[in-house]
């Protein structure tokens, strides 16, 4: 059932929860000198709140259709044509690089760099976001974060995946989203 418009995703509070989350974590460094890796990117609309705080931004969104039956964006629109926004939306940002696979393939690219903080809103099931903290987590320089999307009784599985790798989250934002310190 694709219709013809995008899901709506950072729309007043669900924008300003992200823009809290870049508040809080400037508290503890600069994110102007963060390098950040974004698991699951949709339109682009918290990618670009990303790279306006960020020093880079490595993306990652497979695209592919119906991907996620937890996510009612994956039945909102063709991801072809999702893929078309976030690909204007990016256009005018030199800092952010782009990786068109799943989670668990991109981890191949960039498992030999560090980064500052990782936002898991990828799939939405405990499973997989089991798996993103696993594969992701060390990657984290020390004193970094562990971050993601879905902090919700709507998203058991996320918030029971979150529990159990590394506890409760430290903040909650009115988007849902959550953040965690590396110590």
């Amino acid at each position: 059932m694709n219709k013809d418009k995008l899901y709506p995703m950072r729309a007043g509070h669900y924008r300003s929860g992200l823009e809290d989350l870049v508040k809080y974590i400037n508290r503890f460094s600069n994110t102007k000198e963060m390098v950040m890796i974004e698991i699951g990117s949709y339109a682009g609309e918290s990618t670009e709140i990303f790279a306006k705080n960020f020093k880079k931004v490595i993306s990652v969104d497979p695209y592919i259709n119906y991907y996620d039956k937890n996510d009612p964006a994956c039945e909102y629109m063709d991801l072809t044509e999702v893929y078309k926004t976030f690909n204007s939306v990016i256009s005018n940002y030199d800092n952010i690089l782009h990786i068109r696979k799943t989670s668990d393939d991109a981890i191949k690219d960039v498992k030999n760099i560090k980064v500052d903080l990782i936002y898991i809103d990828g799939l939405h099931t405990y499973e997989q976001v089991s798996k993103d903290i696993e594969n992701y987590k060390k990657l984290v320089k020390k004193s970094g974060f562990i971050t993601g999307h879905d902090y919700h009784p709507v998203w058991q599985g996320v918030v029971d995946a979150i529990h159990e790798a590394i506890g409760e989250p430290e903040m909650i934002f009115q988007d849902t989203s959550w953040v965690k310190k590396i110590i």
